[in-house]
């Protein structure tokens, strides 16, 4: 038997608000990363914050 869900009521009712909402959907991330020792790696290796960050993401 199917059965209609509201994504309103659903657990994840407020992150599909906010991903409705972004700027850029396919991007967006709802968590925060303490990047303080990736920018002190950055600057002591002269690579590039983005970079080392884009790098951080795909390792996972």
């Amino acid at each position: 038997m199917k059965k209609e869900i509201d994504p309103k009521d659903s657990p994840r009712g407020f992150a599909f608000e906010l991903w409705k909402t972004a700027g850029m959907p396919k991007v967006t991330i709802f968590k925060t990363f303490d990047i303080t020792r990736l920018i002190k790696v950055a600057k002591r290796s002269g690579m590039k914050t983005n970079m080392l960050m884009c790098w951080c993401i795909g390792k996972d």
